[in-house]
This record gives C-alpha cells, sequence and structure tokens, in this order.
C-alpha cells in the first residue's frame, strides 16, 4: 500500500520487458504478444526480501496492436508455493521475483518468466529522468497528497526545507517526489483506485516517450536501467521499446484484476486479515481473454 507505483512507470517508460503467457498451444500468437511483470517494492532497497506492493502485468500486443496493462490487486488470496494460503503482496517477501512469479503462474495460470523490479528511490530517479509526469490532480486528492509528499521528499533527500507542495486541483507536471505520492495515497478511497492511479502514470509515460525521438530511445533505456532490476537482455529491451513507441500512439487498456463481477473482499486467520477472495474459473477467463485477445 505505502510503496506502490515505483515499477509502473519504470516500465511504462522503456515499455520493454518480456514475459511469455497462456499454453503451449496458443505459442503462434505468444510470439506476438509479449507480457512483463512490473514490480514496486516496499522500500528504498531491495538488499532485503520485502513485500511487492505493485504488481502490474504490462502486455505488448503486437498481433491487436495495443499496449495493456493489468494490476494484480496486492491483497488477492492466492496459494503461495509453501507457505499456504496468503496475500499476494507476501509471495515476493519469502522469495524474491522467483517465488512471486511462480506463485502469480501457479493461481493464475500464465508462464511469466521476465521481470522489472522498482523501489521507491529508483521510482523518484526515473521519473525525474523523463521530466516528471502530467496528471490531472482532483478537488478531494489534493490533502491526501500533500500529506504523503513531506514522507516522500525525505526518503532521498534530507533538506525537507523546500517540499514543493500541490496547491490546487488540475493537470500538474509532478517531479519524482509528488509522483510517488500520488501513487501513494491510500486513505482516501479504495485499493482499486489506487492501482488506477498507478496505471494513470504509466499511461502518461507511454504516451510522453511515444513523442521522443527513436534514436533517443538507447541512451533513455541505459540511464533508467541503471536503477532498475531486470532480467531481460539489452537488446530485447530496445526492441521491445520500438515496439511500444508505435503502439503508445493506441488507446492503453487497462484491466484490475481480480475483476469487479468476480470478487468479494473479507478477513482470513487468527488476525482477521484483510484479504480480497475471487471466483478462480471466471478470473482466469477473462485475464486471458484481456491479455491475448483484441
Amino acid at each position: 500500500m505505502k510503496k506502490k507505483i515505483l515499477i509502473l512507470l519504470l516500465v511504462g517508460l522503456i515499455s520493454t520487458f518480456n514475459v511469455y503467457g497462456f499454453s503451449e498451444s496458443d505459442s503462434k500468437e505468444s510470439n506476438m504478444i509479449e507480457n512483463i511483470l512490473l514490480i514496486g517494492l516496499d522500500g528504498t532497497n531491495d538488499k532485503n526480501p520485502k513485500r511487492s506492493d505493485t504488481m502490474i502485468i504490462l502486455t505488448i500486443d503486437k498481433l491487436n496492436k495495443s499496449l495493456k496493462l493489468t494490476s494484480l490487486a496486492r491483497d488477492t488470496l492466492v496459494k503461495i508455493p509453501g507457505r499456504g494460503e496468503e496475500k499476494l503482496t507476501h509471495a515476493y517477501a519469502y522469495g524474491k521475483e522467483e517465488l512471486l512469479i511462480q506463485t502469480i503462474n501457479e493461481n493464475f495460470d500464465l508462464d511469466i518468466k521476465e521481470y522489472a523490479v522498482v523501489n521507491f528511490k529508483s521510482f523518484i530517479d526515473i521519473v525525474d529522468i523523463i521530466g516528471g509526469v502530467d496528471i490531472d490532480v482532483g478537488e478531494k486528492e489534493i490533502d491526501h497528497l500533500n500529506e504523503v509528499i513531506k514522507s516522500c521528499y525525505g526518503i532521498s533527500n534530507d533538506d525537507i526545507t523546500n517540499i514543493e507542495y500541490i496547491a490546487n486541483s488540475g493537470k500538474h507536471n509532478l517531479n519524482g517526489y509528488q509522483a510517488l505520492a500520488y501513487a501513494r495515497i491510500r486513505k482516501l478511497d479504495t485499493i482499486y483506485k489506487r492501482d488506477e492511479r498507478q496505471r494513470e502514470i504509466l499511461t502518461n509515460i507511454a504516451y510522453k516517450l511515444s513523442n521522443v525521438s527513436i534514436s533517443k530511445y538507447p541512451q533513455i533505456a541505459k540511464s533508467i536501467l541503471r536503477h532498475v532490476k531486470v532480467n531481460i537482455a539489452f537488446n530485447k529491451i530496445i526492441d521491445l521499446a520500438f515496439t511500444a513507441h508505435q503502439l503508445a500512439s493506441y488507446d492503453i487498456s487497462q484491466l484490475e484484476f481480480p475483476v469487479s463481477k468476480y470478487r468479494e473482499e473479507g478477513r482470513i486467520g487468527e488476525n482477521g486479515a484483510y484479504v480480497v477472495k475471487w471466483n478462480k474459473n471466471k478470473n482466469i477467463e477473462l485475464l486471458h481473454q484481456f491479455i491475448y485477445s483484441n
């Protein structure tokens, strides 16, 4: 909840990471559809295992000429290998990228292999590298946003005497600290609305990069990758970035998973932990339709 959208930005920026999903029988279509797991960590470094507060599947669909973003709700109740039923966000803390990807693949019938990981500080740096993000801040969001901005400035800047707050609603070019705060708003509404804000930032980045000359992509990618942990070859990142550059001119489709019609919120365990329960068959069917169909 507190540290989430980091990875979103990162990935949107490069729009480059490859993951293969679905089944062997769909290999022909899968060659045209690239999926990447974007992971945003709950903290300022990735040395010690922590929760993955942001989990988004970025789909680069060359078959249907579209970019797609699927937010995986952090509190989704899943079976974590070796741990039993727990929140999806806990998988990373137990086994980092490998266990998180295994958990997602086994619970959602996918075959993800590649990922990109960022933390708080990485997110701030990446947003600043691209010159900020343009976000339309709502009147109801201002007070909550400013409450979080101060703590975000303290993450990598000891001087918090010149904090830039948001004075009014409307469109703003948010710097790294402000964008992180926007992504971390948590007391205003629902967990799903928070995911929506994160996708809004990522979408803004994708559109912004679509207006950048392709010749500048290698330089931008190298700058960003210094702040990101990925298991994808650089040449593949550049190839996918070129494809995403073209597709960003189309509408970017979005999905919140589990979908609202087939999920319910509840409590489990001795401490009554909050979780999102979901209808497996219906949700997986809709997830696969979204990723692999027009």
